[in-house]
């Protein structure tokens, strides 16, 4: 009897640890979580109008049981904060914008069409799988007249809260249809992280040429003028020098002929041609001003003073202006 009684109690223990086993092992589940977002941006230069654009990523991590729980994951990352986004420094401001597609024709955000979806699937022998998602920033073109601060290369940022991110995910098996995104899932919130672009000082130049009316002499003065075309960083200083041309110099210039007979000008700052344009040297002066980071046009007065009159032709020089910023 005693043996009889004792064979139905061994028997249970191990059926008691089966079923303790077996609800251990459905209750793991497959958990993710979301690392901090990385974008970077190249170096900006807002005098070109042009968009910039740059590829960040998210590294979402999520971990299998050794043993059950379902193979795949749908992810769903949500962008919370409003667009058009804004990168700034001392109360000035870029716009731009994320995008869930490399084409920018698509705004990341919240709703279910507008996060970034992705379904993960679990090794083997479970544990943690890692994937780095991208996600697409853009600055807007047309911001021509962004500032930079100090004459020197200035950095706007934009810093991301956790809030302003959001991480939702839920698992499905085998032969089943993904989830959509928005339905039940579990969520998890953002990493903060922030983004910024270094607003670069630069300038551009052109120039159009100077034409004197034709004489048939000189003896009295002739006057012509020209122009410069600068386009310089808004708050950007910068100075303009002129070269004293080909065989001259920047207090005595001069154009030649073929036949190598000179022609004496000179190129001035002001109307009254008081002030010689050159490059700071022999009382000579450069142009100095401040960009806007719209075109500005600068002109150049030129003079050719009463002097013998040289020989039938024509008289050429070539002087070049050098922009400093």
């Amino acid at each position: 009897m005693t043996r009889v009684r004792r064979a139905p109690s061994t028997g249970w223990h191990p059926a008691g640890a089966a079923a303790l086993a077996l609800l251990c092992g459905s209750a793991q589940a497959q958990t993710c979580s979301v690392g901090a977002p990385t974008l970077a941006f190249t170096a900006f230069s807002p005098i070109s109008g042009a968009a910039l654009s740059a590829t960040g990523t998210i590294p979402v991590s999520c971990t299998w049981p050794l043993l059950g729980g379902s193979p795949n994951v749908k992810v769903c990352l949500a962008l919370n904060a409003s667009q058009p986004l804004t990168l700034t420094h001392a109360g000035n401001a870029i716009n731009f914008g994320l995008f869930i597609d490399p084409s920018f024709a698509n705004a990341w955000g919240s709703g279910p069409s507008q996060v970034i979806a992705v379904s993960m699937t679990r090794n083997i022998v479970g544990g943690t799988v890692t994937q780095n998602v991208n996600f697409y920033g853009r600055i807007a073109a047309g911001q021509t007249t962004v500032p930079t601060s100090g004459s020197s290369n200035t950095v706007y940022t934009r810093a991301f809260t956790s809030a302003d991110t959001r991480l939702q995910y839920a698992p499905y098996a085998a032969l089943s249809p993904a989830p959509d995104c928005g339905s039940a899932m579990t969520a998890v919130p953002g990493i903060p992280f922030s983004t910024n672009v270094s607003v670069i000082n630069n300038c551009t130049i052109a120039a159009t040429n100077i034409t004197f009316a034709t004489q048939s002499a000189l003896d009295r003065p002739v006057t012509g003028a020209g122009q410069l075309t600068v386009q310089c960083t808004q708050n950007d200083a910068y100075r303009i020098s002129l070269s004293g041309g080909q065989l001259g110099t920047v207090t005595s210039r001069y154009m030649t002929s073929q036949s190598a007979s000179n022609i004496g000008y000179q190129l001035y700052l002001d109307s009254g041609y008081a002030t010689i344009w050159g490059d700071g040297s022999s009382g000579t002066s450069p142009l100095t001003g401040i960009g806007t980071g719209l075109v500005q046009f600068i002109p150049i007065y030129a003079r050719v003073p009463s002097q013998s009159t040289p020989p039938p032709g024509v008289y050429t020089d070539t002087v070049t202006a050098t922009i400093q910023f």
